[in-house]
């Protein structure tokens, strides 16, 4: 296992919470290499105040890649722990490498972790090696959840990987993969979203549409975003 360090942009997410096991969640983020698990831990830690702004791939300023081979390469190469704080809980991130050259690294992460949250990109197939790190951690017994990404790249399409990843991940009768959120297209705020049309030769979601709360997650002015209840009928 590598003994890569956290770039120096994470002094502010140094928690002490040594002796509050309880208050401590280990969550691996796993998918193929490309699929945008990297830039999902930016953008959560910038959400949560981790971080001042998000850092991009393509300009080798995240937090999680801050080797010089994967700044170089613009992919994950080692394990990395990126740690937040939110409602009184510290989240240790562990960002996984997508390559299959580098397996172990992602297996030490899941071994390390209490859920597994699985990223599929919108433009992309889903490939062998996630399907049956799938497998694994249903054999484990390890919560997983989907999060499906990259919906403002071109040819992607929400549905489409939804309906994917019922097929790959969702056993029998596809029921293991149920969408808690999806996104939104256009300007929510004006009643004008379209929900699950996020997505597709660049359109860029503006909002998320929660299918238990019936609520709206805004985010066209930023984070925190605005909230509106009584979405229309999906």
């Amino acid at each position: 296992m590598s003994t890569k360090k956290a770039a120096p942009r994470t002094a502010t997410t140094s928690f002490d919470m040594a002796d509050r096991p309880e208050k401590i969640r280990n969550v691996a983020l796993v998918g193929h290499s490309g699929g945008g698990k990297t830039t999902l831990v930016e953008a959560l830690l910038a959400a949560t105040g981790t971080i001042s702004r998000a850092g991009t791939v393509a300009e080798g300023t995240t937090v999680s890649d801050a080797d010089p081979v994967e700044v170089s390469q613009q992919r994950s190469v080692a394990l990395s722990v990126c740690p937040l704080r939110w409602d009184g809980v510290v989240v240790n991130l562990l960002d996984t490498p997508g390559y299959p050259d580098f397996t172990g690294e992602l297996r030490a992460g899941l071994r390390a972790a209490d859920a597994a949250l699985f990223v599929v990109s919108a433009a992309d197939a889903i490939d062998p090696i996630t399907v049956s790190l799938w497998e694994e951690c249903a054999a484990l017994g390890t919560p997983r959840a989907v999060v499906i990404t990259r919906l403002d790249a071109p040819r992607a399409n929400f549905t489409a990987a939804v309906s994917a990843c019922q097929q790959v991940f969702g056993g029998a009768d596809g029921q293991a993969v149920l969408p808690l959120y999806v996104p939104v297209a256009g300007d929510p705020s004006a009643g004008e979203g379209a929900p699950g049309a996020g997505g597709g030769e660049g359109v860029t979601p503006t909002a998320l549409l929660g299918l238990l709360s019936r609520t709206t997650f805004d985010y066209s002015g930023g984070f925190p975003p605005g909230e509106r209840q009584g979405a229309a009928d999906v």
